[in-house]
């Protein structure tokens, strides 16, 4: 269920540094990030890549066998987290137990909070900076369940943001950001510039359409949310971080609309069609970029 042989790529490898060294002088000197929400952005420090000896001298080798050897190590979590604070990824509430208990309603019982309040905290702790690096910079990451951690304080409510894996992750907009600043020269390879339709596409994939369609099931079934509450919450969340958003940064409000994400209908990318159908696991020299397929209706939007 992935676009692409799995490997390690040695310009990315060799590019991890300078992307957390760039990403961590822009966005940990935010007062917002670093101040308000304490977000915590676990950097890639270093880096080893072993090149095949021949393989990588034949002209048109399929990728994957140029990828097999390499190591990227990131900064522990042990070390930037609080000592009472509790870290989980983001994927871990969608775990049921062998009795079909959800380990997100056990969170919810022991904190003691009505369940939509919960969810509340939930969404803000987690889409704030994710939008606020969206908006301000034209900067997103690949928040997936694995990639996001979520901070917990003692009576498990989700109280900030841990964001890894940048290399090959972090996108940024082609348009001009002057709040960007300077940007790593010779490393468009390892730092693609998308449009900020595409760019916009990572928070609705991996967020939205890879966690919550699967979340708003569960807390439905489990916390006795429905489901058009669940996404009317997340839609309120996102619209309340604007309105803020806009107060502090009255001649950005425009890039609500450039990166859209309560539009009507959303992209559909179906990467199993696309591997099944399209690559069919063909040998290739680059790895395939994937088109949409058709549209689905966004519950995000206004119903």
């Amino acid at each position: 269920n992935t676009l692409v042989w799995r490997g390690i790529p040695p310009h990315c490898t060799a590019g991890a540094p300078v992307v957390t060294q760039w990403l961590r002088g822009m966005l940990d000197t935010d007062p917002y990030l670093a101040g308000e929400t304490r977000t915590v952005f676990l950097g890639e420090v270093a880096y080893v890549t072993v090149r095949h000896p021949y393989l990588a001298q034949v002209p048109d080798t399929p990728y994957q066998h140029l990828e097999t050897l390499g190591c990227i190590w990131r900064e522990s979590i042990a070390y930037r987290k609080e000592a009472d604070e509790r870290v989980r990824t983001f994927a871990s509430l969608l775990h049921t137990d062998t009795a079909g208990r959800a380990f997100v309603a056990e969170l919810v019982r022991t904190s003691g909070l009505p369940a939509a309040k919960w969810l509340r905290q939930l969404f803000d702790t987690l889409l704030r900076p994710l939008l606020h690096v969206l908006y301000r910079y034209g900067v997103t990451f690949n928040p997936h369940g694995q990639n996001t951690l979520l901070g917990f304080d003692a009576d498990d409510v989700p109280r900030r943001l841990f964001l890894k894996d940048f290399v090959d992750d972090v996108c940024v907009s082609f348009t001009a950001v002057p709040e960007r600043g300077p940007e790593p020269d010779g490393h468009d390879h390892v730092l693609p510039r998308k449009h900020p339709s595409v760019i916009r596409q990572h928070v609705v994939d991996q967020v939205f359409v890879g966690h919550f369609r699967y979340l708003a099931p569960l807390c439905a079934e489990q916390l006795g949310v429905p489901e058009t509450q669940f996404w009317a919450m997340a839609r309120q969340s996102i619209l309340d971080f604007q309105g803020g958003f806009g107060r502090r940064f009255p001649g950005l409000r425009g890039r609500f609309a450039e990166y859209d994400l309560l539009a009507p209908e959303i992209p559909r990318y179906a990467l199993n069609r696309d591997r099944i159908v399209v690559t069919r696991y063909g040998d290739r020299a680059l790895r395939h970029a994937l088109c949409p397929n058709g549209v689905l209706p966004n519950p995000l939007a206004r119903q």
